[in-house]
C-alpha cells in the first residue's frame, strides 16, 4: 500500500469518526439541555463530561482520542452504577410539576416547566431505542407534528406481549371451527388495556389501550391472519407511565405535565395503526 492509499484511508477514517462523534454530541446536547431544564445536578455533570469527551475536535491526535474514549467508557460505567440518582432527580421534578397540574389544571405550568416537559419528550424520542422501547420513542417523536389522518406502520412487536398472544390464540381457536371453503373470516375486535406493566412494558407503552382486529384467510392447512392494532396516542391528565427501572429505582412519569402540553398545542395526539401478518402455526403463539 503506497502513501497515497494510506493517506486516503486515514482521511476517510477521520471523516467517519467525525460523523460518529458529531451524532453522539448531538444526542448529548439534547441530554444536557434537558438536564439543565430539569435541574438535576447528577445529570448535568454527567452529560457535560460526556459532551466534552465526544465533541468532534482533535480526532487526528490518535493518543488523545483513545484516551477520551477510555474516559467515556469509564463515565458510562459510572452512569450505570449510579443510574438511580438520575431517576430520582427526574421523578422528583415531575412529581412537583404534576402536583401543580392536579391543583390548577392546564394553566399550572410556567414556560420553563413546559420546556422541561417538551425536552423530556425529545429525550424519550432520541434515547428510547437504546432504553428498550423503540416504538414508544417513535410515537413520542411524531407528537411534535400535526399527524392528520393518523399513521400506519408495519411491525409485529406487539407479539412480544402475553396479553396480545392470548387474544391471538383465542382467534385461532375460533377460526379452526370454520370451514376453509371461504375467502376470509373477520375476527371479532378485541380491546386490551394494561393496568400493571411488567414484561409487557415495551408493548404497553406504545399501545395502552389498543383495539385489535384481524382478517383470517385459509392458506393450505393453515390460516394467515392479517392483523392491525389501533390506538389513539395521547396523554391523560390523571394517568401514569412506568418508563424504566435502573439501579433499584423506577421512573414512573405522571402524564399530567404532558397533557398540559397537549392542551397548549405543543404536542399533537394522533391515531396509530400497527399492521402485521402471521400464520396459525407460528411458534411464538
Amino acid at each position: 500500500m503506497n502513501i497515497t492509499d494510506r493517506t486516503f484511508i486515514f482521511k476517510a477514517g477521520m471523516f467517519l469518526l467525525t460523523i460518529i462523534f458529531g451524532i453522539i454530541s448531538l444526542f448529548l446536547l439534547v441530554l444536557l439541555s434537558w438536564s439543565i431544564m430539569m435541574g438535576g445536578l447528577f445529570l448535568i455533570i454527567l452529560s457535560l463530561i460526556l459532551l466534552v469527551i465526544f465533541i468532534p475536535l482533535k480526532l487526528d491526535d490518535t493518543q488523545f482520542t483513545i484516551s477520551r474514549l477510555i474516559l467515556g467508557v469509564a463515565v458510562v460505567i459510572m452512569l450505570l452504577m449510579f443510574s438511580d440518582l438520575a431517576i430520582i432527580e427526574t421523578q422528583k421534578r415531575f412529581n412537583k410539576m404534576n402536583q401543580k397540574v392536579v391543583a390548577r389544571g392546564a394553566s399550572a405550568l410556567n414556560f420553563g416547566d413546559k420546556l422541561a416537559v417538551y425536552n423530556t419528550n425529545l429525550v424519550i424520542s432520541f434515547y428510547g431505542r437504546f432504553l428498550g422501547f423503540p416504538e414508544y420513542a417513535y410515537l413520542s417523536f411524531r407528537l411534535n407534528f400535526d399527524t392528520r389522518g393518523g399513521r400506519r406502520k408495519e411491525s409485529d412487536f406487539v407479539m412480544k406481549s402475553p396479553k396480545v398472544i392470548g387474544v391471538l390464540n383465542n382467534w385461532i381457536s375460533l377460526i379452526k371451527r370454520h370451514r376453509k371453503d371461504v375467502s376470509h373470516v373477520m375476527m371479532p375486535a378485541r380491546k386490551i388495556s394494561w393496568q400493571l406493566i411488567n414484561d409487557d412494558r415495551r408493548v404497553a407503552l406504545a399501545l395502552n389501550p389498543v383495539t385489535m382486529e384481524a382478517k383470517a384467510s385459509p392458506v393450505g392447512q393453515e390460516w394467515r391472519l392479517d392483523c392491525k392494532a389501533t390506538s389513539h396516542f395521547s396523554y391523560k391528565k390523571n394517568a401514569k407511565r412506568a418508563l424504566l427501572t435502573a439501579g433499584g429505582a423506577e421512573l414512573i412519569l405522571p402524564e399530567g405535565p404532558f397533557w398540559v402540553l397537549q392542551q397548549a398545542g405543543w404536542l399533537k395526539p394522533y391515531t396509530m395503526v400497527w399492521e402485521w401478518s402471521f400464520y396459525s402455526d407460528d411458534k411464538r403463539l
